[in-house]
């Protein structure tokens, strides 16, 4: 869509920060105000709507569709059904299915790989069963309905995290190590692309491969931040 404003600065309003365009207080696609917990984070909203050029680009707004998505969404009665289903990955996770050969490939995916599937049973008391090739393999139930109340647990900040990361990464485990802290966007980006990165250091560089990868790498980038943000916000910075 055409650019309709001139301006966009933070600024303050009833209940926390905001974004002004124009003077008028941004609000989210389903037209509720965007109040958020700090100046930092208002500043850094601001920044993406002020850098747009005579089109308003959403995908280039990370920070934007992520606060609007946690305010519209992760606090709603679709919550549920969108629980289930960042749980689905779970039950068949990427970080499950290891290769059979080649072995550096096999060796690549185990360095990264089985250290999360240890944290995860170690953080959270869920132990998810290795499987090697590609045949599709469902976790237990009892492991699922701990996922399932994991995610259920989460609050709104760190379910977007979790959702948004899961869909981009096709991991639920590396969603939750990343929410945590226990990944930083870098970690989480190599645990979600081993077998990519492993193709295109063995076969050479693919233009469109690697933009998908460069895709990956930004959205992981962008959801650390929205959680940064709101740790700060926490701690009063």
């Amino acid at each position: 869509m055409k650019r309709f404003y001139k301006e966009a600065v933070a600024g303050t309003a009833p209940g926390g920060h905001v974004v002004r365009l124009d003077g008028k207080i941004l609000k989210t696609p389903l037209q509720k105000h965007l109040l958020l917990p700090s100046e930092s984070l208002a500043t850094a909203l601001a920044a993406e709507w002020a850098q747009q050029g005579d089109e308003v680009i959403p995908d280039s707004m990370p920070l934007n569709q992520l606060v609007s998505t946690m305010i519209d969404k992760a606090e709603s009665h679709e919550r549920a059904d969108m629980n289930k289903t960042v749980v689905e990955y779970g039950a068949s996770d990427l970080v499950c299915y290891f290769a059979t050969h080649p072995q550096d490939l096999v060796k690549a995916q185990e360095a990264v790989w089985l250290p999360l599937l240890k944290w995860l049973e170690q953080e959270h008391g869920v132990a998810l069963e290795r499987v090697s090739g590609i045949q599709y393999h469902y976790q237990q139930d009892g492991m699922l309905e701990k996922l399932s109340g994991i995610v259920a647990g989460l609050d709104a900040v760190s379910f977007t995290a979790v959702q948004v990361a899961t869909g981009v990464t096709g991991s639920l485990v590396v969603a939750l190590a990343l929410s945590s802290g226990h990944l930083s966007a870098e970690e989480a980006f190599q645990a979600a692309c081993v077998d990519e990165v492993y193709q295109l250091d063995k076969w050479g560089d693919d233009e469109l491969a690697r933009k998908r990868l460069d895709r990956i790498h930004c959205d992981l980038a962008a959801v650390a931040k929205f959680i940064n943000f709101f740790k700060a916000a926490e701690h009063g910075a």
